[in-house]
């Protein structure tokens, strides 16, 4: 693989994973889905303690789907990118911080500091995600209810 190559595949792996976190604050699940491979592995329990879970691509964006559409809003920023190439494989960390709102009685707004630790393959010349495990380290800041609201509240959406 050449320097350029190799750059362009390091720009592309980022790039896939912006559109990531971009997907997930527009509330763009057709943009979800496009950027994932056929199966897709969940680990966020070193952050909700949920167990790992291996998903379908429609099943991983109906998941973060239930999750996100209760929130206001949301909007996840990363730094401290790393990005390891393999071939076909893409190894991309980072620091995220992801603040979310969805209006309640008290403090209506959660903020996370954590690590992505996403795993990418490359399919059709495209990178997709292959796996996102989110590992938080530190405490929540604000309401660390406000998962349980937001799910509450597009709930409610989805039933009217």
């Amino acid at each position: 693989m050449t320097d350029v190559n190799r750059l362009a595949d390091r720009v592309a792996v980022a790039e896939t994973v912006a559109r990531f976190a971009w997907s997930q604050d527009l509330k763009d699940w057709e943009g979800l889905r496009a950027i994932l491979a056929d199966t897709v592995t969940m680990d966020v329990s070193e952050h909700l303690g949920a167990p790992s879970r291996e998903l379908s691509a429609d099943d991983f964006v109906a998941t973060s789907r239930a999750v996100l559409e209760g929130f206001q809003s949301t909007h996840h920023s990363t730094s401290n990118v790393v990005v390891e190439l393999e071939g076909d494989h893409a190894a991309y960390r980072s620091f995220v911080v992801a603040y979310h709102h969805v209006p309640a009685d008290e403090v209506d707004w959660l903020v996370v500091r954590a690590f992505w630790h996403i795993d990418l393959r490359r399919v059709d010349n495209e990178w997709r995600l292959r796996r996102v495990r989110v590992v938080r380290k530190a405490p929540f800041a604000g309401n660390p209810e406000l998962y349980a609201i937001a799910k509450a509240s597009a709930d409610k959406a989805v039933e009217k």
